[in-house]
């Protein structure tokens, strides 16, 4: 028979057993501190991602590390203002924390603020508009104005003749057109012909190519101000029926698409942008706004030109072909 002191003991042993248990497998004593998971929305100007593959694997990155549920957002149609006024208002109703826009109309999104009543933290994706916008607001983008010059001082060194044909959009967005006037800045002054080409769709490239490579034949030089233009053109002149051939093809975009172009010498040289970064960044940026913090000032990211040559160049397969 157990005296009183042995039962004071076991007594006394149940207890420290009950407490290792409480500390061990729930938090009545000791409570976790719990991490904030952050909505964010990414809500872009156009109706596909095929351009934003690189920047979608560095905004997943920055979600797991920041602890951010981040949903990426088209528009049916593509560059509608309207229709990206009404997903931002949807996702902010719907929750979300923060904003990440590639604006159709920069103006209008900062005008939002004051009068249509978006109120969560924005960051502005390849937007040069004014410091306007009662919210907090953040930016993350290129320097296309610089990456036109560029593209233009090479085709300067690359070629003889003085005509160069720019294919656009007819209702190019904000990046393109600051990249045209890039372009301009320097074939203008170098007194280049300057010959625009405004088209649409895949049909339109396609005809004015051959046009253009049938008038000037390897004399013909043609820049492509946006990623989708430039990968119909750079098609319909690697097709086996068309000829001649033409002096050179340049643009920019960092599609694999574009690369395998660039690879086979179709294209001869491209601008292109480091998007895992961005895609990174401003998700690191809309979780520090949304956390009211203050996010720190990026400027300008790494952008840059390349030809064939560079693909087997270390520095650059991590800008192109990122590892997630």
């Amino acid at each position: 028979m157990m005296t009183r002191k042995e039962k004071m003991l076991w007594a006394l042993y149940g207890m420290i057993l009950v407490l290792l248990f409480l500390l061990s497998s729930t938090n009545l004593i000791i409570k976790e501190k719990e991490t904030p998971i952050y909505g964010v929305s990414v809500i872009i100007e156009d109706t596909s991602d095929d351009n934003y593959v690189n920047f979608r694997k560095g905004m997943d990155r920055a979600a797991m590390e920041f602890h951010a549920d981040v949903s990426f957002i088209t528009l049916y149609d593509k560059g509608s203002r309207k229709q990206q006024e009404e997903l931002i208002l949807r996702e902010q109703q719907d929750g979300c924390r923060a904003l990440i826009v590639s604006p159709v109309d920069g103006e209008a999104i900062l005008g939002m603020q004051t009068e249509k009543g978006l109120n969560v933290p924005l960051v502005l994706l390849n937007s040069e508009t004014g410091t306007g916008g009662d919210g907090p607001i953040g930016r993350i983008g290129f320097d296309y104005y610089h990456m036109g010059q560029e593209l233009a001082a090479q085709i300067i060194r690359d070629q003889k003749g003085k005509r160069v044909y720019l294919f656009g959009e007819r209702n190019p967005d904000e990046v393109s057109r600051r990249f045209r006037d890039g372009v301009l800045s320097v074939l203008e002054p170098a007194g280049y012909e300057i010959v625009e080409q405004e088209g649409g769709n895949a049909g339109e490239w396609k005809k004015a190519a051959g046009e253009v490579a049938r008038k000037d034949g390897v004399r013909a030089v043609i820049a492509a101000l946006d990623p989708v233009c430039l990968a119909e053109v750079a098609q319909a002149l690697s097709e086996p029926g068309m000829a001649p051939g033409i002096g050179g093809l340049y643009g920019r975009g960092t599609t694999v698409r574009l690369l395998n172009y660039l690879d086979r010498g179709v294209i001869q040289g491209l601008c292109v942008t480091d998007d895992f970064s961005a895609g990174y960044l401003s998700v690191k940026m809309a979780v520090e706004l949304a956390g009211n913090q203050t996010a720190e000032a990026l400027g300008y990211l790494e952008s840059r030109f390349i030809r064939q040559e560079d693909l087997r160049n270390l520095e650059y397969e991590k800008m192109l072909y990122p590892i997630e």
